[in-house]
């Protein structure tokens, strides 16, 4: 399948999902983050001011400037404290950047999984009837875990390879940027696409394989996830809704795929 056949079904997935989520009883999923949202202010927030007033206070203590007597001394320890603050405020930013997808998807995993399997019921006419099982469930959780960890270690490889190969041909730039968000899109458009390769019992290097074929596919299911993770100070509350639509246009997408590959076997016959 071509490049250009893979974008245009990565993209009508999402408008499948956007109408599936407003029409067919999906917009009630959102709920889940929500909870999550709250979760995240209330505890990820209260974690993190105390982790940046406990290093700004370590530091100001470490170089003794708390106990400094000349002129200046507490207005310079004001400073320091606000510097270090802002620096961990800003690691934190980045970390969550990277990381704080992986965060959701394994947060999420069970909703994503019912969201997954309702998503292609509703779009099939229940054609791949999948009845629902407690011990499968569990199971597609327990996968959808194991890929995110999967993905997740491979995408922080790529990131301390690019960053230490930029560091040395002195590269950093907007290149290395747009290239890890293309790498962040194909491994979180993995993660939303193996619920259905799940389903579709593939093991996992089947997954990997499969997904390396409709690579495009994945890149632009995973990217609108991995743009709003971009956006400062409210791409965190708003991914997590994100995740949700991106769960139903992968599964729209594989439902397309299926279509398309069937139609194949079916004609060579």
């Amino acid at each position: 399948m071509g490049f250009w056949k893979q974008i245009g079904i990565g993209f009508n997935g999402y408008f499948k999902a956007l109408n599936l989520l407003f029409t067919r009883g999906f917009f009630k999923y959102m709920f889940f983050p929500l909870l999550l949202n709250i979760l995240i202010f209330s505890v990820g927030l209260s974690f993190i001011v105390d982790l940046a007033d406990l290093a700004s206070d370590s530091f100001v203590n470490w170089i003794h400037l708390s106990e400094g007597d000349f002129w200046g001394a507490g207005t310079l320890s004001v400073i320091s404290k606000g510097l270090v603050s802002f620096i961990v405020y800003v690691l934190f930013l980045f970390i969550f950047v990277y990381f704080g997808g992986y965060l959701i998807i394994i947060i999420l995993s069970p909703v994503f999984s019912i969201v997954s399997e309702k998503t292609e019921h509703v779009l099939t006419n229940h054609a791949y009837d999948y009845p629902f099982s407690f011990k499968q469930l569990l199971k597609d959780i327990v996968r959808g875990i194991g890929i995110a960890l999967r993905n997740v270690s491979y995408e922080t490889v790529i990131m301390v390879a690019v960053f230490i190969g930029g560091v040395i041909l002195s590269l950093i730039s907007w290149v290395g940027v747009i290239f890890m968000f293309f790498v962040s899109a194909y491994f979180y458009g993995f993660s939303y696409m193996d619920y259905s390769n799940e389903r579709y019992k593939k093991n996992i290097k089947e997954s990997v394989r499969f997904t390396r074929k409709y690579k495009w596919v994945a890149i632009v299911n995973g990217s609108m996830f991995a743009l709003v993770l971009f956006i400062p100070y409210i791409g965190a509350a708003l991914s997590a809704f994100v995740s949700i639509v991106s769960v139903i246009a992968a599964t729209a997408s594989m439902v397309e795929i299926r279509k398309i590959e069937e139609s194949q076997i079916n004609g060579s016959v």
